[in-house]
Order: structure tokens, then C-alpha cells, then sequence
């Protein structure tokens, strides 16, 4: 969201005609048509190469404290069954039932189970790959680095990005989930379980490990709560759905004229339909 309000490029107008499913409007974001932003694999070998070593360029990576990461994770792409998440994960990830309610700390202690026994059921999603594996520190020449729990950093990459665009923007929170924190539902065992699965991060980006009670009072959820978060799971199921049949039903038509567009604008060396954003599904 930074960098596309930075550049100019996020066009929130765009929201409406977008048929990809989204759990909350501030995770459309992520859609290129929405950002407006260029994937890096769609730059010339020449743009690329001056945007991993040119000095005039801000290369940046922000890091999450791994087990917040990990419970993040968990609650949006299991718990809360985000569109994408691989199915062999949620269904070694069952809930957790205690007299008809879910049991929101036992849930989560298995995922750190499962995560630990079957580690490569998970990494076909990024959200459980280790940060270490994503930015890379060891191959590339970062100039700037910053943690999501420290709002000092945090804040000096929101005013450097202002510094190089011109802008005024501030530092905003998105995905703030459920609401529960870490310490309401991870116990010691829990805990080591995952920071195993995630050593790479802590000896990559000297993370402290952090300590927790033995044990800790379970978090339950009411039979209201229990059947709400049924019925939002349900909700994403029919959005899905409906993504699905709005794609099939426009995939022909809609393919035809992409591919259309990606040949004139190789024919025009550029010159027409230059706006990546319009050469994306």
C-alpha cells in the first residue's frame, strides 16, 4: 500500500470490477490492478539489473518477529480458510472441538505440530515459508532493513519512501485479523515447536527467542463465536464460488483480448497498452 500511494499508482476505483476472491478490502491491495504496480519479472534484464545495484535505488526488506508471523499466518490462511491456501494444510489442521466450540489454543497447537512433522505440506504457500527463503539477505544488496514490531524502523522507511516521492504519507496498520494475541493462545511447547520450524529466521535476522508459561488457560470460543466463524468460512467458500464461475464465464472472451493486447504492445515495442496494469487477468 506504501509504495502504490507513493508512486501515484493505487486506483482504489478499480475494487469493483475485481472477480479474484479477497477476504477484506484492504488484502485487494495485493492485486496488481488495484496497486498498479510492475512485478519485477515483467522488467527488462537492463531495469532489473540497475534496481539490484544501482545506489540510487531503495532496496528494503521488512521482517516479523517469526512466531507472530506464524500465528498470522495461521489465523488468516488456516483458521480463517483465506482463498489459496493449499487444502492438505487446513485438513491437517482441523479444528480443535470442546462441547460443540472451537478451542482456539489446542487449534493452534497443532498447526505447530503439523508444521513441524509435515513442514513441506505448508510451503507451497509463502505465508508459512520462512522470511530467509523470501528477501534472500546472502544475495542481494540491501540498503535499508526494518522489523514490523518496531515502529522506529518502521517509520524511517515510511519517511524515506516520502523523501524520494514527495510525499506525506504515514505509517498505517492493515490485517489487523481477530484481534487475538500470541500470548492468549501459545504455550512453551508450542512456541519451541515453531521456532524449530523457523530457526533460519532467528539465526538470519537475530530474533530472540521468546519465552512462554508452561501452560496457559485455553481460549474457547462461545457457540455464538464458534457458529460466526462457521458462517464466515461458509461466506468465503460462495465467494469462491462465484470468483470461479465469473472467471470461467469471462475466461475466453477476456483471455482472447489479453492476449491481443500482449501482442501489439510487443508489435508496438511498448508503444500501445503500456500500462502493465491492463495486461493482467
Amino acid at each position: 500500500m506504501l509504495l502504490a500511494k507513493a508512486s501515484g499508482s493505487y486506483d482504489q476505483s478499480r475494487l469493483d470490477r475485481l472477480i479474484s476472491p479477497h477476504m477484506a478490502k484492504s488484502q485487494t491491495v495485493h492485486e496488481l490492478g488495484v496497486n498498479g504496480l510492475t512485478k519485477l519479472i515483467d522488467m527488462t534484464a537492463k531495469q532489473i539489473d540497475e534496481i539490484l545495484h544501482s545506489p540510487e535505488w531503495l532496496r528494503v526488506y521488512a521482517t516479523r518477529d517469526p512466531l507472530a508471523r506464524a500465528y498470522s499466518a495461521w489465523e488468516n490462511r488456516i483458521f480463517s480458510r483465506a482463498p489459496g491456501t493449499p487444502d492438505r494444510a487446513i485438513e491437517l489442521c482441523q479444528d480443535q472441538i470442546v462441547d460443540g466450540r472451537v478451542n482456539i489454543t489446542e487449534s493452534f497447537a497443532l498447526f505447530a505440530k503439523m508444521i513441524t512433522e509435515r513442514t513441506n505440506e505448508f510451503m507451497d504457500d509463502h505465508h508459512f515459508l520462512p522470511q530467509s527463503h523470501i528477501v534472500h539477505p546472502d544475495k542481494f544488496n540491501y540498503n535499508m532493513t526494518a522489523q514490523v514490531e518496531n515502529p522506529e524502523e518502521m517509520q524511517k522507511l515510511v519517511d524515506e519512501v516520502n523523501r524520494r516521492a514527495g510525499t506525506s504519507l504515514a505509517l498505517e496498520r492493515h490485517n489487523v485479523g481477530f484481534g487475538i494475541k500470541l500470548e492468549q493462545v501459545c504455550d512453551q511447547h508450542t512456541a519451541n515447536r515453531l521456532q524449530a520450524v523457523y530457526q533460519m529466521d532467528y539465526s538470519t535476522f537475530n530474533f530472540a527467542t521468546r519465552t512462554f508459561p508452561a501452560s496457559i488457560e485455553p481460549l474457547i470460543l462461545s457457540a455464538t463465536e464458534t457458529a460466526m466463524l462457521r458462517a464466515f468460512r461458509a461466506s468465503i467458500e460462495r465467494l469462491q464460488s462465484v470468483s470461479f464461475t465469473a472467471r470461467s464465464l469471462t475466461g475466453f472472451r477476456f483471455g482472447c483480448r489479453q492476449i491481443y493486447k500482449s501482442i501489439v504492445r510487443k508489435l508496438s515495442f511498448g508503444k500501445k497498452y503500456n500500462d502493465p496494469q491492463n495486461l493482467f487477468w
